[in-house]
Formats: C-alpha cells, structure tokens, sequence
C-alpha cells in the first residue's frame, strides 16, 4: 500500500523528537512507522502517520522543517526471513531500493509488521506484490 512519508530536519539535541511526538499525539496522530538517523548537527526522522493532512498542520504550525514522499508498506510476518523474502522478490523483478525500514509487533491480536520501502519504482513493487499475496 502506498503512503506519505514525512522526513523531518530536527536539531540534534535532547528533547526535539520528543516535543513533536507529543504534538502528533495531542492530534491524535499515530506513528505507523519511524526511524531515526543522526549527524552531529540534523536528526533525520521519517515517519509514516495515520492522517498525513494533520501532520502537515502539526509540523507546518510547529515549523518544524520536513518534506514528504510516497513510500510503499509492504506486510511482513513475524518470522526470520520475512524482509530477505520481499527484496528478493523485488531484486529477482530489477527493483532499485533507495532505504527500507521496518515497523514491529509482536504478532498478537492482528498487529501487522510492515516494510516501509523507498523506490523510483512504487508501482511496479506494488505489482509485483500484488502478484504472490
């Protein structure tokens, strides 16, 4: 499926993913992925929500520096060998991969596990996983 990704240039600093992780929630905004990279000055956060129009207000009113980009979700099960099963899937189809990250339950309850996927190519993933799910 494909969703907005939100990437924001947060100062390094103690407390900064914490001050907009609390306005998302105050919004009501759930975080249905994130990851976090540093350098000595920028954190870079990317995050898909559940209600991309509401997290642009939130950030936009925060000014907090961000840009979007579609990504595709892809569900995994919770079992070694889930991620290796869909890049190779998508290497075997000549899709280029720029990042992946991946979201994480427990299996419980209908919680779902998902590779959040980054490509030049975000409809032929989605063909190629329409095909074998």
């Amino acid at each position: 499926m494909l969703k907005q990704q939100f990437t924001l240039y947060l100062e390094n600093r103690p407390g900064e993913l914490a001050k907009i992780t609390k306005k998302l929630a105050l919004d009501k905004i759930n975080l249905d992925g994130i990851s976090v990279a540093n350098s000595p000055d920028v954190a870079l956060v990317q995050l898909v929500v559940s209600n991309a129009a509401a997290t642009r207000r939130v950030l936009k009113s925060g000014g907090v520096a961000f840009t979007e980009q579609k990504v595709v979700l892809i569900p995994l099960e919770n079992k070694p060998g889930a991620l290796a099963e869909v890049v190779t899937l998508l290497g075997k189809a000549k899709i280029n991969i720029n990042y992946v990250y991946a979201t994480a339950c427990e299996g419980k309850n209908g919680c779902n596990s998902y590779a959040v996927i980054s490509t030049p190519s975000l409809k032929k993933v989605e063909d190629v996983w329409k095909k074998v799910s």
